[in-house]
């Protein structure tokens, strides 16, 4: 919990989304399914984002640009997953999935954004 609860309730979120790819992936679901999942966290993905960079934006964070920078990154990893399972198919793609870059967005809600969370917090209270 970082004390922005706009945050808190989106990474919630993200986390919920995330662990149901995981369990579609994992559970051999359609692909379709997959998909549609997919979709969904790369929307959530992007509207997290966008809130904290507006976050990041009001409050003066300094980090700003390389925080925008690596949620670019991330948005894209998480775009090419579809093309990945085109080109590999069901099979390949479970096991490429078991050690991919979801772990990169949980790495980055745990650690770059509790820095931004921690500084939004500390903001407020100086006005």
């Amino acid at each position: 919990m970082t004390g922005v609860v706009e945050i808190d309730v989106q990474h919630q979120q993200l986390v919920e989304t995330f662990n149901r790819l995981n369990d579609a992936v994992k559970n051999r679901q359609s692909r379709e399914e997959i998909y549609r999942i997919i979709d969904e966290a790369i929307e959530l993905t992007r509207f997290h984002f966008e809130t904290e960079e507006r976050l990041m934006a009001q409050s003066g964070y300094s980090g700003i640009e390389w925080h925008k920078d690596r949620h670019k990154e991330l948005i894209i990893d998480a775009q090419n997953l579809h093309k990945k399972l085109d080109y590999v198919g069901e099979e390949m793609f479970t096991e490429w999935f078991n050690h991919w870059p979801f772990a990169d967005v949980l790495a980055h809600i745990r650690y770059a954004d509790q820095q931004v969370e921690d500084h939004i917090v500390q903001s407020k209270a100086m006005h």
